[in-house]
């Protein structure tokens, strides 16, 4: 098995492929905001500075960074939101 096949079903997906840094970072924020605690998103993203930008964004709002992996031409990242 590979890493994304042990990763949870997301609740959400966003998909910012062609899109640049901040872009991820701020929609995942803001989609974030509106999901169940505990919830799953995944982040699609063409920019590899998601793999630098995502664990310090969850690190610094203390949500769980499940893992972020190349998949082809794209990045997939893994979030899970806090518990209140």
């Amino acid at each position: 098995m590979t890493p994304l096949e042990h990763m949870p079903p997301p609740s959400r997906t966003l998909d910012t492929s062609g899109q640049l840094c901040p872009f991820p970072i701020v929609e995942t924020a803001k989609i974030v905001k509106g999901l169940d605690a505990g919830a799953v998103l995944l982040v699609i993203a063409t920019d590899p500075g998601i793999a630098t930008d995502m664990p310090m964004w969850c690190k610094a709002t203390r949500n769980e960074h499940l893992g972020t992996f190349r998949d082809g031409a794209a990045w997939k990242s893994f979030v899970r939101k806090r518990p209140r």
